[in-house]
């Protein structure tokens, strides 16, 4: 199977080890057996550890506490899961990292998030504007009551969101500013991938400032399968770490630029994130030190092939032909109006 562009991965993993034994810290596997409902009971309590609670404010949707550094941190406190986790398996892969996975769906989308928000107020002096959204699974309804909310925040130069699955990745969505893009890489080492929704997507347009968000370590998001690699995680709190203390050099926010509409038959799709202008995104995407090819949505007969998993996890495999590989991934996306990007677990063209 060829290499995608966006390097999305198709990974498998069986529920096996140590039963209710992990290396996992104990928050983390407290946080993934609360209901969303005691998560955010849990996190005001949390805060005020850390906050003056005259910045913090529990709203319909939403936690959020004010900070002085200049970054807002944001994660959701949601998962897909019907049922919180009961039992949980530990276990080492081949390559020495420490794995948890859960019977019920472990929901490292996105308690991984949660926790790692956490370790860094507990673990930094570090500071920054907190938002803990519900609902981010069905649509981002925590993060729409915020903005609706049109609180101020003041002296913010960008957004991270800790919501991402994979070992090393950053997703920008809508937003063009590829001076932000470029300087992400530069500072954490990560690499640009593509996302097709979070709550970023409803708060940087709204402020006007540009977001990204970072891979946490999971893996098999919204399935049973679902596993969370601790290494991976932790690194992912290093690269915030890396980009919260950068900030404090800005003299400037990264200010959020929509891509232009290019496509504008299905740019709606998921919040526009299909309305980039693609040539320009296809090329950045496929870029790398070594590899300079450009990669366009030049105009010719295409089959493609997607992977992705049914409402009873069989592995689909489903054919579609196009003018363009844009065209192919546009087709399949509207064929499967209910799936997000996240849920395709691999695609190849032919």
């Amino acid at each position: 199977m060829s290499k995608s562009i966006w390097d999305v991965k198709k990974v498998s993993y069986n529920k096996v080890g140590t039963k209710n034994k992990a290396s996992f810290p104990q928050e983390f596997i407290d946080i993934c057996k609360m209901t969303q409902e005691d998560l955010k009971i849990y996190l005001m309590r949390e805060l005020v550890n850390y906050y003056d609670p005259n910045s913090m404010e529990l709203g319909d949707g939403y936690l959020i506490a004010k900070g002085d550094c200049p970054v807002v941190l944001t994660a959701h406190m949601d998962t897909v899961h019907k049922e919180p986790v009961k039992t949980y398996w530990g276990n080492i892969n081949e390559k020495g990292q420490h794995i948890i996975s859960s019977d019920e769906g472990i929901g490292g989308d996105d308690r991984c998030g949660v926790y790692m928000i956490l370790n860094i107020l507990a673990t930094t002096e570090l500071k920054p504007t907190i938002i803990f959204c519900e609902d981010e699974e069905i649509g981002g309804v925590g993060s729409s009551k915020f903005v609706m909310r049109d609180m101020e925040l003041e002296g913010i130069k960008f957004f991270i969101e800790l919501d991402r699955a994979n070992g090393n990745d950053l997703v920008f969505y809508d937003d063009a500013n590829e001076e932000f893009h470029d300087w992400c890489e530069e500072i954490t080492g990560y690499r640009e991938n593509f996302g097709s929704f979070s709550d970023i997507s409803n708060l940087c347009p709204h402020y006007g400032i540009s977001g990204v968000n970072i891979s946490c370590g999971y893996y098999n998001a919204h399935t049973t399968n679902e596993y969370v690699i601790l290494e991976e995680m932790f690194n992912g709190i290093d690269a915030a770490v890396k980009l919260m203390n950068a900030a404090t050099e800005l003299e400037e926010p990264f200010e959020y630029k929509r891509y232009k509409p290019t496509y504008s038959s299905y740019s709606s799709y998921y919040g526009s994130s299909y309305g980039k202008d693609w040539d320009k995104w296809f090329d950045r995407v496929s870029t790398t030190a070594t590899e300079k090819k450009k990669v366009t949505a030049e105009t010719f007969t295409v089959e493609a092939i997607f992977y992705y998993l049914d409402e009873h996890y069989n592995e689909i495999e489903e054919t579609v032909e196009a003018d363009s590989k844009l065209g192919a991934i546009a087709i399949f996306l509207m064929n499967h109006p209910e799936m997000r990007w996240a849920d395709v677990l691999d695609y190849e063209f032919l």
